[in-house]
C-alpha cells in the first residue's frame, strides 16, 4: 500500500514540474460590418463504363463567395451570402454543357443565414434563387426544385464554418467530424474525416484529415421523376485526404486543399430498360479565405 502512496505522489509532482503543454484554440472569430471572400476551384474527373462503352468527362469549377457579417450576438452570427462569380469549364462528350449553364446562373444569388454552434437555425432567400434559376423555364423550375433544397444549400454553407473543433487544442490532439451531403433525389453523401493537429507554420495553424465517404439512396429509392430510377447501387472512397491552414489570431481559416477518389457501380431503369454501369470519379477541391475579390478588376 505505501508503494502506491509513493507512486502516486510521484506522478503528481512530475506532473506539476513539466510544463503545460501548448494549446491553440480553433474557431471562427466574426465581427459585425467586415467582409471576407471564399475562392473555391473544384476540379472532377469522371470515368463511366456502360453498355460496352468507356465515356471520359471532367468539369472544373472556380467559385467566389462573399460573407458579410450582419449582426452578432453570443454565439449566433447572421450573414449575407453572395456568389459574385461563378467559372465552370466542361471538357468530354460536351456532357457536362447543360450543368455549366445551371451553375452559372448561381452567380449573383444572394442569401442571409443565422449561424450558431455550427448549426444554421435560419436561412432566406432560397425562393428567390429557384426563381432566379429557373428563369421562366418549367423544366429548369423542376431541375431546381429537385436537386437545390433548402437543406442542399444550407449544408453547403454549414460545411465552410463547421470543419474546425471549436475548442483549444494542442500538437498532436485528433478530432472526428462527421458531414452529410444531400444530393436531392439521387440520395445522401456520408463524409467521416478524422482530423489532426500538426502544429504551428509561418502561415498559420496546421491540421491534416482523412476520410471516408459512403453513399446511400433516399427513402423510397433514389432517380430524377420519369427519367430514370436507381435500383442497386454502392458507391464509396477509402481514401478521403486533405489539409487545412488556420489564423488563430484573425479566427479565420486561409485555405484548405482535399482530394477524393469515389469509385462504385449502380444499376439504372431507364423507362422500363435496364441499364448498369461502373463509375471512378477524381476530385481535388482548394479553397482560400480572402479580404478582397480575386476576381476584381
Amino acid at each position: 500500500m505505501r508503494t502506491h502512496i509513493w507512486t502516486a505522489a510521484l506522478l503528481v509532482l512530475v506532473g506539476v514540474a513539466l510544463p503545460a503543454r501548448a494549446q491553440t484554440t480553433m474557431e471562427w472569430k466574426f465581427n459585425e460590418g467586415e467582409k471576407f471572400f471564399v475562392e473555391e476551384v473544384s476540379d472532377q474527373k469522371q470515368s463511366i463504363s456502360v453498355m460496352g462503352q468507356d465515356i471520359k468527362m471532367g468539369t472544373k469549377s472556380t467559385t467566389v463567395t462573399s460573407y458579410t457579417v450582419k449582426r452578432k450576438a453570443g454565439n449566433a452570427v447572421t450573414m449575407e451570402m453572395k456568389i459574385e462569380t461563378v467559372d465552370v469549364k466542361a471538357e468530354g462528350n460536351n456532357i457536362g454543357g447543360g450543368m455549366e449553364k445551371i451553375q452559372e446562373k448561381l452567380q449573383g444569388a444572394v442569401f442571409k443565414f443565422t449561424l450558431e454552434n455550427g448549426k444554421i437555425t435560419k436561412f432566406e432567400g432560397h425562393e428567390e434563387f429557384l426563381k432566379k434559376l429557373a428563369d421562366g423555364d418549367e423544366n429548369m423550375a423542376k431541375i431546381g426544385k429537385m436537386f437545390f433544397t433548402e437543406d442542399v444549400l444550407k449544408k453547403g454553407v454549414e460545411a465552410t464554418f463547421t470543419q474546425l473543433p471549436g475548442k483549444a487544442v494542442g500538437k498532436g490532439d485528433k478530432w472526428t467530424k462527421e458531414q452529410n451531403v444531400p444530393l436531392g433525389p439521387l440520395g445522401n453523401l456520408k463524409n467521416v474525416n478524422n482530423y489532426t493537429y500538426k502544429g504551428s507554420e509561418p502561415d498559420g495553424e496546421l491540421m491534416t484529415f482523412k476520410g471516408t465517404v459512403s453513399w446511400t439512396a433516399p427513402k423510397g429509392g433514389a432517380g430524377v421523376g420519369d427519367l430514370f430510377k436507381i435500383t442497386k447501387a454502392n458507391f464509396k472512397s477509402d481514401d478521403v485526404r486533405g489539409s487545412m491552414l488556420f489564423d488563430a489570431s484573425k479566427g479565420r481559416l486561409v485555405r484548405t486543399s482535399s482530394s477524393m477518389t469515389l469509385k462504385g457501380s449502380m444499376t439504372m431503369d431507364v423507362m422500363g430498360n435496364e441499364i448498369e454501369m461502373e463509375m471512378t470519379q477524381d476530385t481535388t477541391t482548394t479553397s482560400r479565405v480572402l479580404t478582397k475579390n480575386p476576381k476584381a478588376d
